[in-house]
């Protein structure tokens, strides 16, 4: 079945932050234009890893404009993600993005309560029917939206939602991978690392460049051996992946919220990229930075070449 999103490698562009806490404009173009330089044909701003629950209406206009900005001219879409409390605010920030001349949305579910079965098809009707010619994704991250679809929701909300087109799937169970792959739908999903992997051997998937996104190369690789179904090199590649979480566990072992994870992995490619995170959220310290640093660069060469 044809998808409404092609097979992609999705990433994520970050915020850096100024040590007064405002937006650094040269340093987020800098990194949106690593990505785009890189390959990917779709990036996206504000998921969890950009701090999209943070910023004000402000702050979000301001990022947007710059980011549909830097990506003008080139072969990479621009995927604007509105987290929000309220369908309204989502709305409402949707329409900022639109009239800035983006036509690609990630959306996540109001997450003040969980939403029922109901109130999940009134969500979809009431988000997506406004922009008929527009694409979105779903951010189906069950954690933090309180709200986790399966395989047989998008089944039914594909006939229902005509510009429900991805739906970045974070669910690492095989059976919800296996399931979500071989479903018969027309929305693409996309896969983290691990659950790429294993999906690409069931059919068509995308995959998030996120903990591999600090070295492009080896994350293009584990992407090509997904689409040509070559398992040697996919065992390979996610026990490098493996490793890599292995060594953050054990050298970043602070709670803290995701963006400090990915902020690291943009601060091997960008190495003055700020660690700091919008308060009250705190980050990783400078030491356990350099300790993650040291035992990657010995434990994983290859991706610092």
């Amino acid at each position: 079945m044809k998808k409404r999103y092609p097979r992609m490698g999705l990433g994520a562009a970050l915020i850096p932050w100024k040590e007064d806490f405002s937006f650094d404009e040269a340093l987020f173009r800098k990194g949106v234009r690593n990505l785009a330089e890189g390959g990917l044909k779709y990036v996206y701003i504000f998921g969890t890893a950009g701090e999209g629950y943070a910023v004000n209406d402000e702050e979000f206009t301001e990022i947007t404009k710059t980011f549909i900005d830097e990506l003008s001219g080139t072969d990479t879409t621009p995927i604007v993600g509105v987290i929000c409390l309220s369908a309204t605010q989502i709305l409402r920030r949707l329409e900022i993005v639109y009239d800035l001349g983006a036509r690609d949305f990630q959306i996540s579910f109001p997450s003040w309560g969980a939403l029922t079965d109901k109130e999940v098809d009134i969500f979809f009707h009431q988000v997506c029917d406004p922009f008929p010619d527009c694409k979105f994704m779903h951010y189906n991250n069950g954690g933090r939206s309180k709200k986790l679809l399966r395989a047989k929701d998008y089944i039914r909300l594909a006939k229902e939602i005509p510009n429900l087109a991805a739906v970045k799937f974070m669910n690492d169970s095989l059976e919800d991978v296996i399931n979500v792959v071989r479903a018969e739908t027309p929305i693409q999903f996309v896969l983290s690392e691990y659950g790429y992997g294993y999906g690409c051997l069931f059919g068509e998937c995308s995959m998030l460049f996120s903990s591999i996104s600090s070295h492009l190369p080896t994350a293009w690789k584990l992407y090509q051996a997904g689409v040509e179904k070559d398992i040697d090199t996919l065992v390979a590649l996610e026990k490098e992946v493996a490793v890599s979480q292995e060594i953050l566990f054990e050298t970043c072992n602070t709670p803290v919220i995701n963006a400090a994870y990915d902020k690291l992995y943009a601060k091997a490619s960008i190495p003055e990229f700020p660690m700091r995170l919008y308060p009250p959220y705190q980050t990783f310290s400078d030491e356990q930075v350099d300790h993650y640093f040291r035992k990657m660069k010995e434990q994983l060469p290859s991706w610092f070449e």
